[in-house]
């Protein structure tokens, strides 16, 4: 294919992903083709930096005494916690077994919400210090795209998402949930989410099933529930959960096909981490949440429970109005009176239509006039702004060609090798000259043209005239070359000579008179 054709191409793709382009939008599906958007095992001593870290959330792989966006998991060793310093085998670690907690993690990077977002992790909840109850469980959410975190949601039945006044007693502080609050998927082993208990879903028209009595055990025991948009204590309101009864008299059993909570109860002492990583295999479950692209996004949540039963559909719902511009999404976990180990592991995310993952930024020398003939030098800086290396980089320019990279593959954003510069060149033409200005627009490519940057432009001014060049001055008349001995004395003699003749001449005539 032409490279002219090439770029048309290229830039047609970006159109649509861009929304410039009209397109049908495709239906949603639970198998996404694009490119991953991130990709964080979370085995090794760090993560990718844009994931931020809040209460007791840690990284089992790195070393005591290691602090960044996700510190070290030293000080949350309560219960049979994998060993620290485990990469490459570690885990993000939410909570430990211990009582009372609440841990999040926030990926502080929009995602437009008429992209749609899906997401793959594995979660494990395993290892409960208190035999009697299991508790509590995991959160996937999402918050507003214009706003961050500053602490995670309450700790206990509010699974790190959702607000909480503990035990319903007014003498107590009102925990808030997460800050601008859209949407949270509540993983829940002891059953507390479900319910509107401690104030959950405060101010909230439509309240969940359970009410807002104590019930004991918990009236949503291994299910999935949804609370719905909330901010500070106010909101969070129940939105639907797996269970096949939404009346307000229990009990309320739950619809899932397997246990969210998983068999491991011990680490053996001095346990390795590629041990602990093989022991808690059996405890891991395969989360798929998606959101179709707004302005009517739909969720489905499917569980597969390594039982040899593959991935099932356990819910399918509208998401609530309205949507926001952009997502964050997150994790969060929590304990309370009862415990587990929260981890997650193995994330993945996409998009429905592919995201701009790469940065394109091109540069020429602006400041002066281009005439016919001369050569105009671009640099393209192109950055890998996903958590993922990007091969095959390469640069689509409408009128330059044969552009040489420093390098065609990009590590993840915030590590060595990270971005690379391009150069190329162009003559300028008489058609050019007559413009008075070349403008010319390309766009970095990556994983053979799967993964696209946005367009970049550069414009230089631009003369008809060719370059001016020095009047011409007219040549000097030839000189003879002097040959033979130097006559200079011999002519002056000569002058004398004749003057004493004249002089002479003179004389005799005044005489003879």
């Amino acid at each position: 294919m032409p490279k002219s054709h090439l770029f048309i191409t290229r830039l047609a793709v970006v159109g649509v992903s861009l929304g410039l382009i009209s397109a049908p939008t495709p239906a949603f599906a639970a198998s996404w083709a694009t490119a991953p958007l991130v990709a964080e095992t979370f085995r090794d001593a760090t993560a990718d930096p844009r994931f931020q870290g809040y209460g007791s959330a840690c990284l089992t792989g790195a070393a005591a005494g290691t602090s960044g966006s996700l510190d070290s998991c030293e000080t949350h060793q309560g219960g049979p916690v994998p060993p620290i310093d485990g990469a490459p085998y570690g885990f993000l670690q939410l909570t430990d077994a211990s009582n009372d907690q609440s841990g999040a993690v926030l990926f502080d990077q929009p995602i437009p919400s008429n992209e749609g977002v899906q997401v793959t992790f594995d979660q494990y909840q395993y290892g409960s210090t208190t035999p009697i109850a299991d508790a509590d469980g995991i959160s996937f959410f999402l918050v507003d795209g214009a706003g961050g975190l500053t602490e995670p949601g309450a700790f206990g039945g509010s699974l790190g998402y959702a607000q909480k006044l503990p035990n319903d007693d007014p003498s107590q502080p009102f925990l808030p949930g997460v800050d601008n609050g859209y949407l949270g998927v509540g993983l829940d082993v002891l059953g507390n989410y479900f319910g509107d208990w401690e104030q959950r879903g405060n101010g909230c028209a439509e309240r969940s099933p359970a009410g807002t009595g104590f019930h004991v055990p918990g009236p949503g025991q291994n299910m999935v529930t949804v609370r719905g948009p909330g901010d500070g204590v106010d909101g969070y309101c129940f939105l639907t959960a797996t269970t096949s009864n939404f009346t307000t008299t229990g009990p309320w059993p739950s619809t899932l096909p397997g246990d969210l909570q998983g068999p491991l109860t011990t680490m053996p002492p001095g346990v390795t981490p590629q041990e602990a990583d093989t022991l808690l295999r059996d405890s891991a479950r395969t989360v798929t949440v998606a959101v179709s692209p707004a302005p009517s996004p739909q969720v489905t949540v499917d569980i597969d429970f390594h039982d040899g039963n593959g991935t099932q559909r356990v819910l399918d719902f509208a998401a609530p109005e309205p949507v926001p511009d952009s997502y964050k999404f997150g994790f969060a976990a929590s304990t309370g009176l009862f415990t587990d180990v929260h981890l997650i592991g193995n994330l993945s995310v996409r998009t429905e239509r592919p995201l701009p993952v790469l940065g394109l930024e091109k540069s020429a020398d602006t400041s002066r006039t281009y005439r016919v003939g001369d050569v105009i030098d671009y640099t393209y800086n192109v950055t890998n702004e996903s958590g993922v290396t990007i091969e095959d980089i390469e640069i689509d320019d409408d009128r330059v060609r044969d552009i040489e990279c420093d390098s065609t593959s990009l590590a993840p954003i915030g590590e060595p090798g990270d971005s690379t510069t391009c150069h190329g060149e162009y003559t300028v033409t008489a058609s050019d000259g007559k413009d008075g200005e070349v403008v010319n627009h390309a766009i970095a490519s990556g994983q053979d043209g799967a993964v696209l940057s946005p367009e970049a432009t550069v414009t230089v001014k631009t003369a008809a005239d060719p370059k001016p060049h020095p009047k011409p001055q007219p040549k000097p008349k030839p000189v003879l070359p002097v040959t033979g001995r130097d006559v200079t004395p011999f002519a002056l003699l000569g002058v004398v000579l004749t003057a004493l003749g004249a002089i002479g001449l003179f004389v005799s005539r005044r005489l003879r008179s």
